[in-house]
């Protein structure tokens, strides 16, 4: 290591991002050159105050730099839905992580004695991951690859867990990669798939990948469409929203157990702030943003808009009937849809 690499990894912005989120300092050097550049400001020794610094990447920023925290907290969730999660001696299970690419749900695995492999389709976030495993001191595998391919995952009943987080939305075939993950589970195994909900308020609102209105009322040619209109970018990354009843009936269908379930501790109970916001980010659409898609799509998105709005006000107004608002969140309100499947043993 140079003596300026050895720098990069002292300033006073990587020692407080290493010690807030707790990941290795070459890691989150390594974050930070790759989305803010090599010129980024290496000064900030206040977390929050990086994060305003530069908050038109802040999703993008917090969602690398957490990686090792989310992997721990997976336990915790799963745990919740009755899925133990305890240590095991090692290598006597097998963990596999589909899109993984920072790799902190293989370090959380390994460290309970799983032997951890992960597959990464991008070149980017796999080698940020890579170089996080390393330092982390981790000896999971991490493959450079798709998961949709026989190489390098092939076969059926190798994987006692299986997790699916903010990946399936991008695959070219939904189907497929669910129904490769029913065939890759062990007898009394389980996956976890989570993906951004098509029915989130916030996420119509605002949608989570680009922050554009409209774009999960729409399917994905309609969606890719208002993109490359929105911002001129051909590149579409997001391939298509279902509802979480056709995840789940896929996956029974593949002779597996699927049902929704639901991490209450981070759904808000607002649901009248949550629907009057997404009516002004509506009106703000229509003054400002709207006026860059061409007019029959301006009609698609108010058209599909209208839509939602009937299933869901319908849905809020039987909920309040049945004094079951909590209900309305975890469906409206909470921005993801988690799908948990087990195999039966044999």
């Amino acid at each position: 290591m140079t003596e300026t690499e050895a720098g990069n990894l002292t300033t006073p912005t990587v020692i407080a991002l290493r010690d807030w989120y707790g990941i290795p300092a070459s890691f989150a050097h390594a974050a930070l050159e790759t989305f803010l550049g090599a010129d980024y400001d290496r000064t900030i020794g206040d977390v929050p105050r990086f994060l305003d610094r530069y908050s038109r990447l802040r999703i993008q920023l917090e969602y690398t730099l957490s990686a090792n925290w989310r992997g721990r907290d997976l336990l915790r969730i799963l745990n919740n839905w009755g899925v133990p999660l305890e240590p095991v001696a090692q290598g006597a299970k097998k963990y596999l992580d589909i899109g993984s690419a920072y790799g902190g749900l293989l370090i959380a695995l390994e460290n309970l004695g799983y032997d951890a492999f992960g597959i990464e389709l991008s070149e980017k976030y796999g080698g940020l991951g890579k170089l996080n495993l390393r330092d982390s001191g981790s000896k999971a595998t991490m493959w450079m690859g798709d998961f949709l391919s026989e190489d390098p995952i092939s076969g059926e009943r190798q994987f006692d867990l299986i997790t699916c987080i903010d990946v399936i939305e991008h695959v070219a075939d939904p189907a497929a990669c669910l129904q490769k993950i029913c065939r890759l589970l062990r007898p009394g195994g389980t996956a976890y798939v989570a993906y951004p909900s098509k029915l989130s308020i916030p996420n119509v609102r605002s949608d989570v990948h680009w922050q554009r209105f409209g774009l999960t009322l729409l399917d994905h040619f309609r969606a890719h469409a208002a993109f490359t209109m929105y911002t001129g970018n051909t590149v579409y990354t997001v391939s298509e929203f279902f509802d979480p009843e056709w995840h789940v009936n896929l996956a029974r269908a593949s002779g597996v157990e699927a049902e929704v379930v639901y991490d209450d501790s981070v759904m808000p109970s607002d649901a009248p702030g949550a629907i009057g916001a997404l009516y002004a980010a509506f009106s703000e659409w229509a003054k400002s943003e709207s006026q860059k898609l061409d007019r029959l799509m301006r009609h698609e998105m108010t058209l599909e808009l209208a839509r939602y709005s009937a299933r869901m006000f319908q849905a809020y107004a039987e909920h309040i009937a049945h004094n079951s608002l909590n209900q309305f969140a975890r469906r409206w309100i909470d921005p993801l849809s988690r799908i948990l499947i087990r195999k039966p043993a044999l």
